[in-house]
């Protein structure tokens, strides 16, 4: 019995400390939104990878913020793969390298970023 009432707290202690960490670790919220600018080349090696950590993140609540692919030199391959990326997940913004400041710029004195 006291084995198994010691294995319950550890277990429990370790989810605690798994839980605050996580929550230490996420970045305040804020009122302004984040974009995760992503820059993508060649055939976009990578791009699928970094999209799901990303989306990871937003799953456990540890950042809230918009993913912005960047154009930074794509292949008609790495084209066609941001396009089918976006048929998945019809919330991923794409832009060319040019227009990527534009999108990040602030509208008025509100508060939030215009796409």
């Amino acid at each position: 019995m006291d084995i198994l009432l010691a294995f319950v707290g550890s277990a429990l202690l370790v989810l605690l400390g798994h839980w605050l960490l996580l929550r230490l670790a996420a970045p305040a919220q804020g009122g302004t939104p984040v974009f995760a600018v992503i820059p993508a080349a060649g055939d976009g090696e990578g791009l699928e990878q970094a999209l799901r950590h990303l989306r990871w993140l937003q799953g456990e609540k540890l950042a809230p913020f918009t993913p912005l692919v960047v154009d930074a030199g794509l292949s008609p391959q790495g084209l066609a793969l941001v396009r089918s990326l976006q048929r998945r997940d019809p919330a991923l913004l794409f832009c060319p390298a040019e227009e990527a400041t534009y999108i990040l710029q602030r509208k008025g004195d509100h508060g939030y970023f215009s796409l």
